[in-house]
């Protein structure tokens, strides 16, 4: 796999793009060896962007000539501070997790209710008397209802997906 950087040649820095993620459809970004792991995200490439506005910005890919001594010779854009933007993005990746475990949640949580308040609508409607055979026959359909969407509850409630 292919890593790339982004050069300016005014002002002879750098960014390191690294390889192409075509899962989340971005870079991988700066990597930080305290952290062991790449921003993930577009911060820094977002601000180099900015920094050198007007200027004249190459991609360079690896494994050439140009990227060798770019590394080797030009400033790294940010270099002191990549380990803090690695450090915010594993926050947000945890913050995102988090808030995607407790939805889950409150879904199971809204699923328990709704099967709930069904059984409970279900236990009236089936102590209810009907006056005339056709009262006697709309019970009936909304008894069958109720159950078919018991039933569908259920089964969202048994399968693996939820259970996760």
């Amino acid at each position: 796999m292919r890593d790339y950087l982004l050069y300016c040649t005014y002002c002879s820095t750098y960014t390191l793009l690294h390889s192409y993620d075509k899962d989340n459809g971005a870079f991988l970004g700066e990597y930080s060896l305290l952290h062991n792991d790449y921003t993930r995200d577009s911060i820094v490439l977002n601000k180099f962007l900015l920094a050198h506005l007007g200027h004249t910005i190459r991609p360079i890919p690896s494994q050439t000539d140009d990227y060798r001594q770019i590394i080797c010779n030009a400033s790294h854009f940010l270099e002191d501070d990549i380990d803090k933007y690695v450090e915010e993005s594993q926050q947000r990746a945890k913050f995102r997790e988090r808030n995607r475990k407790s939805e889950r949640e409150i879904g199971q949580v809204q699923l328990y209710f709704i099967e709930h308040l069904l059984t409970h609508e279900l236990q009236t409607l089936s102590q209810a008397r009907a006056a005339t055979p056709a009262e006697g026959q709309v019970l009936l359909g909304k008894e069958l209802g109720f159950k078919k969407a018991l039933d569908l509850v259920r089964q969202v409630k048994n399968d693996k997906q939820f259970a996760q």
